[in-house]
């Protein structure tokens, strides 16, 4: 693409969300009657108001309900409208709409997700959970993307903080938290079929059903299966990275008095996944492997929730899970049992207190071969903190001052401390302002801790081997986080919030070379993690809802992102820098929401991502369309393209697993809901 054009396609982004905020401020009219009218549709699937939008309540900020919109951070909600009407059939997929967050696909099973920069296959700087239950691996301080599932239909919402939430959530919550919320069971009855088919997602079905026990219990149980076509390579080559995979799970929510409230929940899973991977397999030799990942698991929660009052309240929750990964590049199990106390008492009033405890305890085997392997191949490790945090009422309605901390030891890095300071001022009903300044970390993960990765050899006598070697006298990263937002209901149809940030980084890790060691057998040229680069981020993100009119909606999204490393004078590191170029430094995020007679639905995603030069990824735009059919209260059909405006295009580069180039390619499939 010339650089021409790339200019002209930025402008026309940056325009197109200026033009949509201009423009609803002379927007006051119009036809008052939606085409598609509430009556027609399931009640789960009515259309919130923006009004309902801004008193949406979240709890991933504070650990206590309040509302999104006055809300002390950085957050973002998806909603389950949003999720529906998206057309997208994973996770990563969803967060696509989100200011300020970076989603891109490795392969046909594999995306980087991150919040604030630092992509990668394993983005070390972004906590993901499901219910309040973390699926962030401390293997290799990430998300394997292909296990956080769930049925879509019965996510009720997603909520995204960018920025720090070390606080309340520990370690690794550095530049953002997503907390994925599964609807209670109550709001999840009867039953749901949906299947579809297209040339990519050659199949996929879920079923639910949800009932009663007695008078106070609600449950439900799903299943869900997929099974979706690999991609190509830039020469055309097959990736041979099909996926596949099934699971299934309940959830029991009982109301065991007035005051108290249980829920168990649990899924288990098991799926296979595909891949090209180029590394070496001996000394002297690199090869392609087409490796085959086996997957499979399962996960038990149990919550119990006393509620002594409105601003008091008593939550004790535990989860274990455990999952096992075979491949051909190396084998893992691992278990993880998590305890976690939290209670919520009013101090005077003036203080609303919030204080927990959590402990963890997370147990591996690994199994190496020659990439790969861990000494030792088995081991147990620890987290235990706790956390306190008081919101300070200083001018009623008007002014609140949130100041808290969370002290914690890991088994990595052992104590760590991690404040935190948050001011709100809501001068009236259309404007928030807050500001903040958190510290934050992210401790060294068992990869870092206790690997020896084989990533390059070279043939010769005697054949040479490049390799990063573990550290076990690793520092956790460290972040300053300074944060200031605006929120602002400009008008009866239009709401605006504005982020920025500016964040330092410490002990950043950087790629040391260590002395050549010549066997005779083998030349090895090893390196190793230190905490030798510091960093400084800023940037500016931007979202906007505007009801255009009664049934049409608008969202925009916006980022500017900028990202420099340095490194320390000491640091002979040739790489790590890299960072600074592989995350766009421009994002546009444009949906429209039509509402059309005869109950159709229009729905338009428009997402363009800025080139991401370190890797050699030219910037693309992504047109994805649905028109959505419901023709009858439970029925409803609907067709989805996705990757529109052109065959396919790349969008990152797998080199954190050796992982092949892969092109997404431009989808079509439709789907069929059924629920009674």
């Amino acid at each position: 693409m010339m650089t021409t054009n790339k200019f002209l396609t930025k402008c026309f982004c940056v325009l197109s969300f200026l033009v949509c905020l201009l423009l609803t401020g002379s927007s006051k009219g119009g036809p008052e009657e939606p085409f598609l009218l509430a009556g027609n549709l399931p009640e789960d699937l009515t259309k919130l108001t923006l009004e309902q939008l801004m008193d949406i309540e979240v709890t991933s900020v504070s650990k206590k309900p309040e509302k999104a919109a006055q809300a002390p951070a950085a957050v973002f909600v998806i909603t389950q409208e949003d999720i529906r009407r998206s057309g997208a059939t994973h996770i990563p997929e969803v967060l696509r709409m989100v200011p300020g967050v970076e989603v891109a696909r490795v392969d046909g099973n594999k995306w980087a997700v991150s919040i604030r920069g630092f992509n990668g296959l394993f983005a070390r700087k972004l906590l993901v959970l499901i219910d309040g239950r973390s699926v962030y691996t401390g293997l290799f301080s990430g998300t394997f993307w292909d296990t956080p599932d769930t049925a879509l239909e019965d996510i009720e919402r997603i909520e995204v903080i960018r920025g720090p939430g070390a606080t309340v959530w520990g370690v690794n919550a550095v530049n953002g938290v997503i907390n994925i919320i599964t609807k209670q069971s109550k709001n999840s009855q009867g039953g749901l079929v949906s299947a579809g088919s297209g040339n990519v997602e050659q199949g996929f079905t879920t079923l639910r059903y949800g009932g009663k026990m007695g008078d106070n219990a609600h449950y439900r149980v799903y299943g869900k299966w997929f099974n979706r076509d690999s991609f190509e390579g830039p020469t055309g080559v097959d990736s041979n990275d099909d996926w596949t995979a099934v699971r299934g799970g309940f959830r029991l929510d009982w109301d065991a008095s007035e005051t108290s409230q249980i829920t168990f929940q649990g899924d288990v899973y098991d799926g296979q996944s595909k891949g090209r991977r180029t590394g070496p397999v001996a000394p002297g030799v690199m090869a392609t492997i087409l490796d085959e990942e086996d997957v499979n698991g399962g996960n038990f929660l149990a919550r119990w929730t006393r509620k002594f009052s409105e601003q008091s309240d008593l939550k004790v929750q535990t989860y274990f899970t455990s999952e096992n990964r075979q491949g051909q590049i190396f084998g893992q199990n691992i278990s993880i049992f998590d305890l976690d106390l939290q209670h919520r008492l009013p101090a005077g009033e003036a203080h609303d207190v919030v204080w927990g405890l959590n402990g963890r305890v997370m147990w591996d085997k690994l199994d190496s071969t020659f990439l790969l392997s861990f000494n030792p191949e088995k081991d147990t490790n620890y987290f235990v903190n706790g956390f306190v945090q008081d919101q300070i009422t200083l001018i009623p309605k008007r002014l609140k001052f949130t100041l808290g901390t969370k002290l914690g030891y890991n088994s990595f890095s052992g104590w760590e401390v991690q404040p935190s300071g948050r001011l709100l001022w809501t001068p009236n009903d259309k404007h928030t302002l807050w500001a903040s300044a958190s510290r934050a970390v992210r401790t060294p993960s068992r990869f870092e801790d206790s690997a020896n990765l084989n990533f390059l050899t070279t043939p010769g006598a005697p054949p040479s081997v490049f390799a990063i070697r573990a550290n076990t006298r690793l520092k956790a990263e460290d972040l300053l986080a300074y944060e200031l937002g605006y929120r602002i209901r400009a008008t009866d149809k239009l709401f605006i919030d504005v982020a920025t940030f500016f964040n330092v980084y410490d002990d950043l890790l950087s790629n040391e070379p260590l002395p050549p060691e010549f066997l005779g057998v083998v030349n090895n040229f090893p390196s190793q993690f230190q905490n030798l680069m510091k960093g400084e981020s800023w940037g500016v993100e931007v979202a906007s809802t505007w009801d255009v009119f009664d049934f049409w909606r608008i969202k925009a999204a916006f980022t500017w992102f900028e990202l420099h490393l340095f490194l320390d004078p000491a640091s002979q590191d040739t790489t790590s820098t890299a960072a600074n170029g592989a995350s766009p430094q421009f994002q546009f995020n444009l949906r429209s929401y039509i509402d059309l007679p005869y109950d159709l639905e229009f729905d338009t995603a428009l997402n363009y991502v800025d080139e991401l030069p370190d890797l050699g990824i030219e910037d693309y735009v992504r047109l994805d369309l649905r028109l959505g059919w419901h023709a009858s209260k439970n029925v409803e059909l609907s067709v989805t393209g996705q990757n529109l405006l052109e065959p396919n295009h790349q969008e990152f580069l797998g080199f954190s697993g050796g992982i092949n180039p892969v092109l997404v390619p431009r989808s079509v499939y439709g789907k069929a809901t059924l629920r009674f």
